[in-house]
């Protein structure tokens, strides 16, 4: 059995212990090193796990096996060398530790707040590069969201204790959990004073003053819930750093105040969906000139009307609505190329004539590609440069002979 230190002090970086077992890779698990005693947080009820040191040795997991805590060292052997019995010094890396500390506690503050505001519960829980709260709330309003950060904030600043304590299941119930623990034996329980007590193993500050800032980013429904996702401490001060620069540097741009970007970001949007529905119209009108003039183009002759048009480079969308304005206009066969893709379509009035996706499929299969499509609108694909004209050629004598 591994005594695990972080229980009664989260503070704890740097301790001493005693090799116990080595645990070797197998049954999907890496393998590692079992220690007397630890303060290496493994991964657990959503936390991710420390990092940190064994002898200088990089801890790269730490792994939750039950009675014990098995440390994965870096490097092809997880053991890192050592031997049951040795003696350690285990160092944890603070800077990600403290971090864990910041997030879970700031997630019991805001399950405790979403419960009491909204009448919210945490169904579930998830700490890593984005924190989360899953609610069983259908939807939240902007206004609630506000409320609850608002009043974590409160008693944020009012550094509110954190405690610990360890109880047997059988008084727990008369503490008021948030959630019942569903567990037997000694339970460790959280209490942020004056808010919220919680069953839980993890890690956690002493006081709410040293979470900082607890932002929540954003929320969204998930399953019939919503999911919030929220930042605390420096990685909230991280995330309004950037904010903070990105709202000045276009401030600065825009020549407006930072409180007028959002209203002047609007405008901008909306002149700009303005000139693409304007350009959009603009487009359609020159592709209808375009189609006419290629339709008069289309040379008479004994097989009908065949075009071939080969582009260096156009967008595809383009070249398949040109098809289709030319088709709308003449019962002629019309085909078309891009030699920078390898593009290639083909287009014909509705009624009777060639199939064009066999007729092209035989055309780009003989170009190393290949094609699909219906009998009166096919498109496919060649190597790009000179596989599209002969592909297209090829297709074009195919019709010619039918």
């Amino acid at each position: 059995m591994t005594e695990r230190l972080y229980y009664t002090d989260a503070y704890l970086r740097a301790f001493t212990a005693r090799v116990t077992e080595i645990m070797p890779p197998g049954g999907g698990a890496a393998g590692g090193v079992v220690l007397d005693r630890t303060a290496f947080y493994p991964t657990s009820g959503g936390q991710p796990h420390d990092l940190g040191t064994l002898d200088e040795r990089p801890v790269v997991d730490v792994v939750d096996a039950g009675a014990s805590i098995v440390h994965v060292l870096d490097g092809p052997d997880p053991s890192g060398g050592l031997a049951a019995g040795a003696s350690v010094a285990g160092e944890v890396e603070w800077t990600r530790r403290f971090d864990h500390m910041q997030q879970h506690t700031a997630q019991h503050l805001l399950s405790a707040l979403f419960l009491e505001v909204a009448g919210a519960q945490t169904v579930s829980v998830h700490l890593g590069e984005s924190c989360t709260l899953d609610l069983d709330a259908a939807s939240l309003e902007p206004d609630l969201v506000r409320r609850v950060e608002d009043a974590a904030h409160a008693i944020v600043f009012e550094t509110r204790p954190v405690s610990v304590r360890f109880v047997e299941a059988s008084e727990a119930e008369a503490l008021g959990l948030r959630r019942p623990a569903g567990r037997t034996g000694t339970l460790r329980v959280v209490e942020i004073a004056g808010c919220d007590r919680s069953a839980c193993g993890g890690t956690h500050v002493r006081n709410t003053g040293e979470l900082g800032p607890v932002l929540i980013r954003r929320w969204e429904r998930s399953r019939g819930r919503t999911r919030a996702e929220f930042l605390a401490g420096w990685r909230a001060v991280r995330d309004y750093r950037w904010k903070h620069a990105l709202v000045g540097e276009w401030s600065a741009r825009l020549t407006v105040r930072d409180r007028e970007l959002g209203d002047t970001l609007e405008r901008m949007v909306q002149e700009t969906r303005a000139r693409e529905r304007a350009l959009q119209d603009a487009r359609k009108r020159l592709l209808r000139y375009e189609a006419a003039e290629r339709v008069a183009a289309i040379p008479a002759g004994p097989e009908g009307r065949v075009a071939r048009l080969v582009f260096p480079s156009r967008d595809g969308d383009e070249v398949r609505a040109l098809l289709r304005e030319m088709t709308a206009l003449t019962p002629a066969v019309v085909m078309a190329g891009v030699t920078e893709t390898g593009r290639v379509w083909s287009g014909r009035a509705p009624g009777a004539g060639p199939d064009l996706a066999a007729v092209l499929a035989r055309a780009c299969r003989a170009a190393g590609g290949r094609a699909g499509g219906s009998a009166e609108f096919a498109q496919g694909a060649v190597p790009p440069g000179d596989a599209v004209a002969r592909a297209l050629a090829a297709a074009e004598e195919e019709v010619r002979r039918a």
